[in-house]
Order: C-alpha cells, then sequence, then structure tokens
C-alpha cells in the first residue's frame, strides 16, 4: 500500500470516528429535583432517577450567593456523563447563575499553580482520540469539539504528547498549554 492510500485511509477512518461521535455527542439538557448531600457530596433526585452533581467548589457558590440544602427544588442546566450532571448554570428564584461557559470551560479559577491545557475549537475535528488516553477523564466532547476540565487535569501532558503508547498526541495539534 503506498503513502498515499494509507493517509487516505486514515482520513477516512478519522471522518467516520467523527460522524460516529457526533451521533453520540452529550447535550445540554434541563435537570429538574430534589438536592441531597451525602458526604461532602450533591446529588439530583429527578423522581426517575438520582443523579450525581458535578458543581463548582465551595468557596465559588458562596461568593454567588447560592445556598444550597438537601431536600430543596434545584434546576439546572448541564450534560449527563454516565450517572453524573455535569452542570453549566442553576437556576434560583427565575434567576440563571452560570458556572460553566458554554464550552464547559469553569468560571471559578483552576489549579493557577499548575499549565492550563486548551483545546482550540477551530483546529479541533472532532475525533476523540485524545478522551480515552486521558487518565483522569478530564476531556470529553461538547458538541463535537473535546473540552478539557482543568479541575480534574493533572497536566500530565498525555493528550499534546502522546502515551508511549499507541495515542501518539492530537493529530491536528489542536491542545496546546496556556502558561
Amino acid at each position: 500500500m503506498n503513502k498515499y492510500a494509507l493517509l487516505t485511509c486514515i482520513f477516512i477512518m478519522i471522518l467516520v470516528v467523527n460522524v460516529i461521535s457526533q451521533t453520540n455527542e452529550q447535550k445540554l439538557e434541563r435537570f429538574d429535583g430534589k438536592l441531597k448531600k451525602i458526604a461532602d457530596e450533591w446529588y439530583l433526585n429527578t423522581g426517575e432517577d438520582f443523579f450525581k452533581l458535578e458543581l463548582a467548589p465551595e468557596d465559588f457558590l458562596k461568593d454567588k450567593e447560592i445556598v444550597l440544602e438537601s431536600k430543596m427544588d434545584f434546576s439546572c442546566t448541564g450534560i449527563l456523563d454516565g450517572e453524573e450532571i455535569i452542570i453549566y448554570n442553576i437556576s434560583i428564584s427565575d434567576e440563571v447563575i452560570e458556572i460553566r461557559e458554554e464550552e464547559g470551560k469553569p468560571l471559578w479559577d483552576t489549579k493557577p499553580d499548575k499549565d492550563i491545557y486548551i483545546v482550540d475549537a477551530d483546529k479541533c475535528i472532532g475525533c476523540r482520540l485524545c478522551v480515552k488516553p486521558c487518565p483522569t477523564n478530564a476531556i470529553r466532547m461538547v458538541e463535537g469539539i473535546a473540552v478539557i476540565d482543568m479541575n480534574k487535569c493533572i497536566a500530565c501532558g498525555i493528550c499534546i504528547e502522546g502515551d508511549g503508547k499507541r495515542y501518539k498526541g492530537c493529530p491536528v495539534d489542536a491542545i496546546f498549554i496556556k502558561k
């Protein structure tokens, strides 16, 4: 097989993976129910299901004057990731309080003592190759674009440089480090 044929096959495979992943993309949804705190974690009982909530840090919630109590009615918009809701905004008394940008980036300070990993949305082709090798599940797809949750990211560099095994890093150099 010549180089041209091999490159064509790889390109077609990336396109197929991209099309398949877009049909399984996670979309923002509205969730309503009652809150429950177990240990230091918040959960939402929708009446049909019970979901863990990925909220902002307590300090951020206090700064935004968000007071959560068990058994209170709770509405939010977020992405369902397995049995967990990654919250983007919270509705309290007809007021919507944003806690993440549309791309999923948290509005609170992420760990400033380490490099910040960013995905250039214009370069990302949505191939999903970076998602599985991430050891902390910090990368997920949002509307066909990889998004890195810096609260989960340990700045290992696998998404950029590869894992030394099969994954060789972002094929289009869409991930970079912001110093």
